[in-house]
């Protein structure tokens, strides 16, 4: 084995050993899978390749161990990313199924609390909602080896918005006992009685397990302005932005404004909703925008 290349010239012998070496010992060999392969080929070299439908990777053997190089995709192996699993809802993690990964890297981000909501607000009133904090997140990488058979993967909800009244908190997300992430906090209810009246956006949620703790953005604080008789001005919060983003935004309106609307649900993983907010319209009550639900990204390699 190891020959590597060779021209043939006219009138040459094919010895068997040529076509050995040369061609056999050298092809890309098709199995369906290892065990298949495993049988046919008991005694191999380094420098052999073969092919797995099942699993779908190029193999080369090397150093006493078939070793992946790419896959049917494209994406290199060896010593790389090899496969992303994503849970946006609770489940369960089988270890079986991905048999050939050695290493995993986990991220798991928890639900975004909802914005506060807002009462009907008459003209020359203002009422509205601070934005909801967003989930935490936790990232640690571990051995395949030190994965259980099976782990359950715990999705956090997000916060639910609620009409004049605070929004609801977002839920933890886990990933077994590897990896933890706390929700956000929901934002607060700011009534449409009182002078300068202001509320604080939730807090963001932290990381409590693992290697890498982060935590979620606030959410943003909602303010009101008034000049002792009517309200002249005022902005509700936007949500916290999660490790993958979010909105963040807030709507101000002045004194000829009119605004009668609901939170914006957070847009992204782990993103917090954005506050309620209803000014000079003599409308309905709003509820805060809902938090995004959690979620765990396993990088397999």
């Amino acid at each position: 084995m190891g020959s590597g290349f060779k021209t043939f010239n006219s009138g040459d012998i094919l010895t068997a050993s040529d076509v050995q070496n040369y061609l056999q010992d050298q092809a890309v060999m098709v199995f369906a899978n290892a065990t298949a392969r495993d049988a046919a080929v008991t005694s191999p070299e380094d420098g052999m390749v073969c092919y797995l439908e099942d699993t779908k990777y190029l193999q080369v053997y090397e150093d006493a161990a078939w070793n992946n190089l790419i896959d049917s995709s494209g994406v290199p192996a060896s010593g790389a990313q090899k496969q992303i699993v994503t849970f946006t809802s609770s489940g369960t993690f089988t270890k079986a199924s991905y048999s050939w990964a050695t290493n995993a890297k986990i991220t798991v981000v928890g639900g975004g609390g909802a914005g506060g909501g807002c009462s009907a607000a008459p003209t020359g009133e203002l009422s509205l909602g601070s934005g909801g904090g967003a989930g935490g997140t936790a990232i640690v990488q571990v051995t395949t080896a030190s994965l259980g058979a099976s782990e359950t993967v715990t999705i956090g909800a997000g916060g639910t918005g609620v009409s004049a009244a605070d929004g609801g908190n977002g839920g933890t997300t886990s990933f077994g006992t590897h990896a933890v992430a706390a929700g956000g906090s929901g934002g607060l209810y700011a009534a449409d009685t009182g002078t300068n009246r202001g509320k604080d956006g939730g807090a963001g949620g932290i990381g409590t397990t693992g290697t890498l703790l982060m935590q979620g953005g606030a959410g943003g604080s909602a303010m009101q302005f008034n000049d002792g008789n009517v309200d002249i001005a005022g902005f509700n919060g936007g949500g916290g932005l999660s490790s993958f983003g979010g909105s963040g935004i807030s709507t101000t309106t002045p004194q000829t404004g009119s605004v009668d609307l609901d939170g914006v649900d957070g847009p992204v993983a782990g993103a917090g909703g954005d506050g309620a907010m209803s000014f000079n319209a003599g409308g309905s009550s709003h509820a805060g925008g809902d938090g995004a639900a959690g979620i765990v990204v396993i990088e397999l390699s």
